[in-house]
């Protein structure tokens, strides 16, 4: 199946049930005192990218020109940040980049998150050697899970994404993970250009014993910007989602995908799972890069509407326009100037500001969802 010689390890249960750690002692490192759990909504999953730097060039990354900045936020300030938004509400954490296993405190940084009380510590990475390499030096209990990118069934159209040599050492490393009994899982950015072999992701999980594998659009924003090609039509996607929750079944691996688009049909569906329109308005999570902005819809990463600033590790709000005012401003007014579908709040305004306009108004059966919500391609055992 693969250009390496990998192991076929005991599939791990597939509950999401975490323990709580403590970050022991590390000479250098900020020991802040614990703080106790805060049961609030707001703000409870907190995407905190800690480097902009990445090895790769991948051509669909939503990063764009900041892989090029390079910023990495220093340690003492991921400190302040992870203590702010912690006393906000914040309970599940993901660490991100660029590939944040680059960032030279990345180790200290997981276990810190843990001691602040941080239930859930997740990450996302490229699973190349230097990833490889930091995951060695930390437990299974260190983090909720991982996720590894993988855009492709296969080494021809992972590769021609991420670049040479890649999808084998990401399979590689993968396998390590789950022998070693990290809760690990597999992230997939669907497009025109992998979308024919990326089903066959649902075998190699099974092979590898991953617990679930998760798909998303692509969008075009950073470096998608320049690859307008590779995005799928609203209708293609929902095609393809359609594809996924029929295959689904075969396998054991849990199934999530971003519904982000669907048919008007669907929105009870969707309604019943517990979808509650756009997180922009929810406010359910924050998005903090190291140059201290902070986002809430990943579909603005590109422009200047953040919600608010990090400064001297206090949170400042954007008192200009930002993206809580487009998003509300739906409320009032529509993105596609009537309502096919109650559900859907108003619509997408930060789709009708990247693309130009709203999906609603351009395909008459669509009805846009916020892409930042998942469903199960699957009912979960």
């Amino acid at each position: 199946m693969t250009a390496v010689d990998l192991p076929n390890p005991t599939p791990r249960a597939s509950g999401d049930g975490y323990g709580h750690g403590r970050m022991p002692r590390n000479a250098g490192v900020p020991e802040p005192d614990r703080i106790d759990r805060v049961n609030y909504g707001r703000f409870r999953n907190v995407y905190l990218y800690i480097t902009e730097a990445c090895q790769l060039r991948c051509e669909h990354c939503y990063m764009g020109e900041r892989l090029e900045r390079a910023l990495k936020m220093p340690l003492s300030k991921i400190v302040d940040t992870l203590t702010t938004w912690r006393r906000l509400g914040g309970s599940k954490l993901t660490i991100l980049g660029g590939e944040p296993t680059l960032h030279p405190h990345y180790c200290d940084v997981i276990r810190l998150s843990k001691k602040l009380g941080y239930e859930h510590v997740i990450t996302t990475t490229n699973a190349q050697k230097p990833a490889l390499r930091r995951f060695r030096q930390l437990q299974p209990d260190d983090f909720a899970y991982i996720q590894v990118s993988l855009d492709g069934g296969t080494a021809a159209s992972h590769d021609a994404i991420r670049g040479e040599g890649t999808f084998a050492a990401a399979l590689a490393t993968t396998a390590e993970l789950v022998e070693r009994g990290f809760d690990t899982r597999i992230i997939c950015t669907v497009n025109n250009a992998n979308e024919p072999d990326v089903l066959q992701l649902l075998d190699i999980a099974d092979f590898l014993g991953v617990s679930l594998v998760k798909f998303h659009v692509f969008s075009t924003i950073g470096t998608g910007h320049g690859n307008s090609d590779m995005a799928m039509t609203p209708p293609e996607w929902v095609g393809f989602c359609d594809r996924l929750t029929d295959i689904s079944t075969q396998f054991k691996t849990r199934v999530w995908y971003q519904p982000t688009y669907a048919r008007r049909d669907q929105m009870d569906r969707y309604a019943a799972e517990g979808y509650q329109g756009c997180i922009g308005r929810t406010l359910d999570r924050i998005s903090i890069f190291p140059d201290g902005r902070c986002y809430i819809c990943s579909y603005l990463f590109d422009t200047d509407l953040h919600f608010a600033q990090m400064v001297d590790g206090q949170v400042q709000l954007n008192h200009g326009v930002n993206e809580f005012d487009l998003f509300t401003s739906a409320l009032a007014e529509s993105s596609c100037g009537g309502c096919k579908a109650t559900a859907c709040l108003g619509g997408c305004p930060a789709e009708e500001l990247v693309m130009g306009q709203a999906s609603c108004t351009a395909y008459d059966d669509i009805v846009p969802m916020c892409r930042l919500w998942k469903s199960s391609a699957k009912p979960e055992e």
